[in-house]
């Protein structure tokens, strides 16, 4: 048995055609019947019941598809991997590079990209750097070879008066949109009408990361409350945050996908409406064409997962 002929199977069993797959696949009609015939007799099954609608599988074919499609997937991941492993040893991507982020960034998108993108380029020194996205903005015009991943709301973009991203010495490429969620302990008992009104929400105890992108965002969701929002705690400790909302001390301010990655606190609150989006963005100079480890980074990161699924 071989991947042609599991290919040749699976065309066969979409098309119910031997004319047309022999035609799609290149081969005979003659041979692809053999192919078929060789496959039954050394599986000892019948794979494909021929009639005047043409040639359909049988309940053994059915399955003989369907594993043959997880064989060819897997065979093609392998050819994949090992082509990477040739690459790297043929011509290794090597360099250095720096980029920027924003905190946000650094606890969503980044963490799947940077282990695929140093299980295929492990020879590049990389120096990951947080800081805001204005001062991301700043010190590539100042160093036209960092590369930086910022994250506005998108409202900031809406704005006329905004002239921060109208620089023509970057460019920006706009990667991935997400929301920013309140997420409100259970243990509140909150109704539907608190859970989703800001001049209620503005009362109670908040928590949120300790930067000043954060204070901004959180200064915008409740920008129509007759109150600033209550703060009980600002930090940048990832299960300090965490915790704080489980124990019923504060509600918290965080990304769908930082949520969807944890399964104790989507359980154990109830999000509200109050949303605000943000549009995560890659900023690179135009002064000068983009490095190869950059350009090979930012491949990484629109095929990680979080980037596919969105």
């Amino acid at each position: 048995m071989r991947i042609s002929d599991l290919k040749l199977l699976i065309e066969l069993s979409y098309s119910n055609s031997i004319t047309l797959t022999a035609e799609k696949m290149h081969i005979s009609q003659q041979g692809l019947s053999q192919m078929i015939t060789r496959l039954e007799q050394e599986l000892n099954v019948k794979l494909f019941q021929r009639s005047r609608q043409g040639t359909t599988l049988t309940e053994a074919g059915q399955k003989a598809m369907m594993t043959a499609k997880e064989i060819v997937e897997k065979y093609d991941d392998l050819k994949a991997e090992l082509e990477l492993i040739k690459l790297r040893q043929t011509s290794p991507v090597e360099g250095e590079l720096t980029l920027l982020h924003s905190h946000n960034s650094g606890t969503t998108i980044l963490p799947k990209a940077l282990k695929l993108y140093k299980s295929r380029y492990p020879n590049i020194n990389l120096t990951l750097k947080e800081s805001s996205p204005v001062e991301t903005i700043a010190q590539i015009n100042d160093d036209p070879s960092v590369v930086g991943l910022i994250n506005f709301p998108e409202s900031f973009y809406q704005d006329p008066g905004n002239y921060v991203l109208a620089s023509t010495e970057l460019i920006y490429q706009e990667l991935l949109q997400d929301d920013l969620i309140v997420c409100i302990p259970k243990s509140w008992l909150l109704s539907n009408d608190q859970i989703n009104s800001a001049s209620e929400l503005v009362k109670q105890p908040m928590v949120y990361y300790d930067t000043k992108q954060y204070s901004e965002i959180v200064s915008l969701i409740f920008c129509d409350a007759d109150r600033s929002p209550k703060v009980f705690l600002k930090t940048l400790n990832n299960e300090l945050f965490r915790q704080t909302i489980l124990d019923g001390l504060a509600m918290g301010l965080i990304s769908r996908l930082e949520l969807s990655d944890n399964r104790l606190l989507k359980e154990c609150t109830v999000q509200s409406n109050l949303r605000l989006k943000l549009i995560f963005t890659w900023v690179s100079s135009a002064k000068y064409p983009m490095s190869i480890p950059a350009q090979k980074f930012l491949e990484c990161l629109k095929q990680s997962p979080n980037m596919s699924d969105s």
